[in-house]
């Protein structure tokens, strides 16, 4: 995962509890604070581990190490479940960002980002 590096981080205050195991790589909506539960409304990848009202970070822009609630194949849409987790999306859903590579369901993997540009995925 050479490239993810690549991104630029905001720094929040985690309205609920995000330091316990599975939130690592999750969606974070900044609308609230908390897991993200769709693309529309998630802001970036929540990069530490914060515990409810403390600060952490997310990645914004570029990519970033996202958990997938599903396996993800190179190259692929993906949006996020009620979870936060990254999965592939269908139509109707609302594109978060790309799969930078294959990753297995529960895994941690590269995601670039385009939450600050999230598009819905037609059905045509």
């Amino acid at each position: 995962m050479g490239t993810e590096n690549w991104n630029v981080k905001f720094t929040f205050t985690a309205a609920e509890a995000l330091n316990t195991v599975g939130h690592e790589g999750v969606a974070i909506a900044l609308a609230d604070n908390k897991v993200a539960n769709d693309g529309k409304e998630a802001s970036g990848i929540l990069w530490d581990k914060p515990a409810s009202g403390q600060n952490g970070s997310i990645v914004m822009i570029g990519v970033g190490k996202g958990r997938a609630g599903g396996a993800l194949t190179a190259g692929a849409n993906v949006t996020v479940s009620t979870s936060g987790y990254f999965t592939a999306a269908a139509s109707g859903d609302y594109v978060a960002g790309i799969a930078m590579e294959a990753v297995t369901s529960g895994s941690l993997g590269p995601i670039g980002l385009r939450m600050n540009n999230p598009y819905q995925v037609s059905s045509k």
